[in-house]
């Protein structure tokens, strides 16, 4: 605790081996790194003394909300403080009239879904792990219904954020039109805390589907369900997922190529069935009902954690990038091949309605390590090549810095270079993470 008294005046802090340990590590392979102290701060002003404090004595300080960032993006690689905002985690308003929700960062998005059951109203981004909405703010998560609902950036109506030197900023708006200056709400979505800490958020509900059908389809390749897949459009989908056989296979499924989808307007399931069997699927089951939906389901709701039961000695690493639609099936086509040209184990699954990719490779030794961020590079050039992306909704973090100006070019790189410098001129907030060295 020595050297940090002062703070301690302002705000809990902990220098416990255990809650060190407990924040030096998401569920990325990056490798941990412990905080000298994790912060807990319970309001704005708290966090606003701790990064003013911080900022004038040139302390790093981290941002933490639930650990299931998949690219570092919360690991203190520079020591200095932790900021968990876990202590922040109040529903403040919930309009349904305005439809909108006024939330800590540190709210479940699943919490805000219970607390809205029975509205008629959600909030409609899902993400695998139960994250908080600050991180899915701060990372512009996606998740399966990106498909129809779009990342989280779109349903971001405004923010409270806390600057560098510890000034307080509230952008955008509880109006569902904003038209009234600089976008300041969207630059700091997706800035994994780079740029200022998020300490409250007014974010858009949306209806939810009156009608609800489950459809999982096998297929004898992944290139006949990719292509299935893309002769969904037009339909009413709420999602269209698929995860390779050998996903299947360690789940307990049956062995085949897999898409999961789920549609929201009656007759658009009958159809999606005939699609199915005029691509080469092999079985096609459907259900409305609610309980069997969750069943037809749970194979893909639980794809992560099955990954990491069954390589209980390993560590993962879990690819993402995004290319466009018409380029997924060219894109895991690719990956297959280095899959089998470099003797990986390696378990594909994605969201195919919006060309996002996801390859979960195991790995125990250091050069098994070296193999696997190798795989990583070789799909991050593919992706690229194919107009793609590095990162399709897990963010930057460590793991995807160096080609940040392969993808946006050094004029862009160098412009969001200086608005860093301008919001944190010391470098305190997350630092090594995002832009390049």
């Amino acid at each position: 605790m020595k050297g940090f008294e002062q703070l301690a005046q302002w705000v809990s802090i902990s220098d416990s081996p255990t809650d060190r340990e407990n924040h030096s590590a998401d569920i990325s392979g990056h490798s941990p790194r412990k905080p000298d102290i994790v912060a807990y701060p319970e309001s704005t002003a708290q966090i606003a003394r701790v990064l003013s404090w911080a900022n004038a004595a040139n302390i790093p300080v981290t941002p933490w909300g639930a650990g299931t960032s998949a690219e570092g993006n919360p690991i203190p690689i520079r020591g200095g403080i932790c900021l968990s905002l876990e202590r922040m985690q109040r529903i403040l308003e919930l309009s349904i009239e305005d439809r909108l929700a006024v939330v800590q960062p540190n709210v479940k998005y699943r919490e805000l879904n219970r607390q809205l059951s029975g509205t008629g109203w959600h909030f409609a981004v899902a993400v695998g792990g139960d994250a908080t909405i600050g991180g899915m703010i701060a990372n512009n998560a996606a998740g399966p219904k990106a498909v129809k609902y779009g990342a989280t950036k779109a349903h971001v109506l405004g923010l409270e954020v806390v600057l560098a030197d510890g000034r307080v900023i509230r952008t955008g708006g509880r109006s569902a039109k904003q038209s009234c200056g600089y976008n300041l709400t969207q630059l700091f979505v997706g800035s994994e805390g780079t740029l200022g800490v998020i300490s409250e958020a007014i974010v858009r509900l949306t209806p939810e589907p009156a009608f609800e059908e489950a459809l999982v389809a096998q297929f004898p390749t992944v290139a006949h369900a990719l292509h299935c897949a893309s002769t969904l459009g037009g339909l009413d989908a709420g999602s269209i997922e698929f995860l390779d056989r050998a996903y299947m296979g360690f789940l307990g499924e049956d062995s085949a190529d897999t898409l999961f989808c789920e549609f929201h307007t009656a007759g658009d399931g009958a159809e999606a069935d005939r699609r199915c069997w005029a691509a080469g699927a092999t079985a096609v089951r459907r259900a409305t009902d609610s309980a069997e939906r969750t069943r037809l389901w749970a194979a893909r709701l639980r794809a992560y954690t099955a990954s990491a039961e069954a390589n209980l000695n390993a560590r993962l690493l879990t690819t993402d990038t995004a290319v466009p639609v018409g380029k997924l099936q060219q894109m895991v086509s690719f990956l297959q091949d280095e899959l089998l040209r470099r003797r990986l184990t390696g378990y594909l699954l994605g969201h195919a309605g919006d060309g996002n990719v996801h390859v979960i490779l195991p790995w125990i030794s250091e050069a098994q390590r070296q193999a696997v961020n190798e795989f990583s590079a070789a799909a991050v050039e593919k992706s690229l090549s194919l107009g793609g992306t590095a990162s399709g909704e897990h963010g930057v973090g460590i793991g995807k810095r160096k080609y940040l100006q392969r993808e946006h070019g050094a004029t862009a790189v160098g412009l969001m270079r200086e608005i860093k410098s301008l919001l944190d001129p010391v470098g305190i907030l997350n630092p090594g993470k995002l832009l390049p060295d």
